[in-house]
């Protein structure tokens, strides 16, 4: 009798054991890289309200590649018909600036012109280099990107400025669910030696004006 008690007591003492190993090594165990990783927030400014869903998107055509990116703001700091200048030389052939200016956020190609222009010494270097000189196609665009409203195609852009400042007085425009918030904004200022205009709104209503009866 008293052998079963002892067999019984040992059988509960060993199940204990294992249990208190079984929660110990749980324990211990690191958590998956899947637990741990972090979360990437939206990106895009799909996450963003424009008016009419109307937003800016740039496209850089760089010596090392090409890349485009969604902006919350651009501004044409220099307007396509001048400003009361005599020369004789059409706007689309001179130099126009503007600005752009996003969160910071994942644009590899851009940063590393920034980088080469402030070691070079800027626009005026007579050094070359490879991004010192690159074109631009400025976009605004709707239905993420799908629809292209009108395009202003800039040859022979340099950076001449670039800034990162932390935005706190229009947060609003940066932050969603009703929510203010901080921002942490790049801008880049551009002077380009000439552009075009493309206006693929009036391009489009003249394909479906001119569309055979028969097309789709």
């Amino acid at each position: 009798m008293n052998s079963k008690k002892i067999m019984m007591t040992s059988l509960v003492v060993g199940l204990a054991i294992a249990a208190i190993t079984v929660v110990l090594s749980i324990s211990q165990t690191p958590l998956s890289t899947a637990q741990v990783a972090p979360v990437i927030p939206p990106q895009g400014n799909n996450i963003y309200l424009f008016a009419e869903g109307s937003n800016p998107q740039a496209t850089f055509q760089f010596a090392e590649g090409t890349e485009t990116s969604d902006f919350q703001l651009y501004d044409m700091t220099t307007g396509i018909f001048g400003t009361g200048s005599t020369t004789s030389i059409p706007m689309r052939l001179r130099d126009a600036e503007f600005t752009l200016a996003r969160t910071v956020g994942n644009t590899p190609l851009l940063h590393n012109a920034v980088t080469q222009t402030y070691l070079n010494g800027g626009q005026m270097s007579i050094t070359d280099f490879p991004n010192k000189m690159f074109d631009v196609s400025v976009s605004v665009v709707q239905a993420g990107g799908e629809i292209k409203l009108r395009t202003i195609d800039y040859q022979g852009c340099s950076i001449t400025n670039y800034k990162i400042n932390t935005r706190t007085d229009n947060e609003e425009g940066y932050t969603t669910g009703g929510k203010t918030g901080f921002a942490v904004v790049e801008t880049y200022t551009f002077v380009c030696k000439s552009f075009a205009l493309q206006s693929q709104d009036y391009d489009s209503m003249i394909k479906e004006a001119n569309k055979s009866p028969f097309e789709k």
